[in-house]
């Protein structure tokens, strides 16, 4: 019984379970729930109102990893992440951090349209606050104001590149991971 036991034991210290590396991101709603991320449940939007969002990241790459969240406007039209490529459209806020191994990361995100025009059927989002930070969107429109999305990517610094990389790969192929909430906007 003894070499059963240590033959396992030996097996399994030099043949460790093959462990998936993946990285998760999430935004929650206000109070941290997966609801409430509108006021009144409404997702059409004016100005000056505030949203209050939890944002996370959740590393289990089996290493230190320095991560940047990248938050980007777009409308239903603008070329959005796949699960291959990130979009195309610059990021508005960058959230950075280094994350050890299992590590968790939350950090809040207030945020609200600070300006919006409308001519010819189009309403453009031409000013966001972020966390008090007021940041000017270069060009985001959509048709009477209906299907913009805040997109979060996640990019991590690849060490063979030396630079940051959206997608990584995992023993069932290239991963990436992103998330979007979607919302509409109006004057009145």
């Amino acid at each position: 019984m003894t070499t059963v036991v240590s033959s396992g034991l030996a097996y399994r210290s030099l043949n460790p379970s093959s462990v998936e590396p993946f990285f998760a991101v999430w935004v929650l709603g206000n109070g941290g729930l997966l609801q409430n991320y509108f006021p009144n449940n409404n997702t059409s939007l004016r100005a000056n109102e505030t949203l209050t969002w939890t944002i996370g990241v959740y590393n289990h790459m089996g290493s230190l990893e320095y991560v940047a969240l990248q938050v980007k406007l777009l409308n239903s039209s603008d070329t959005g992440p796949n699960d291959i490529s990130a979009s195309g459209t610059p990021a508005l806020v960058e959230f950075d951090r280094v994350l050890t191994e299992n590590e968790t990361w939350t950090t809040p995100f207030i945020w609200e349209i600070s300006r919006i025009n409308q001519a010819d059927g189009a309403t453009k989002v031409t000013e966001l606050t972020v966390n008090g930070r007021v940041v000017s969107v270069p060009l985001a429109e959509a048709a009477d104001g209906l299907n913009f999305r805040l997109v979060f990517e996640l990019w991590y610094y690849d060490e063979t590149s030396n630079s940051l990389a959206f997608s990584w790969q995992s023993s069932a192929g290239i991963r990436t991971s992103w998330v979007q909430v979607w919302f509409n906007t109006t004057l009145v």
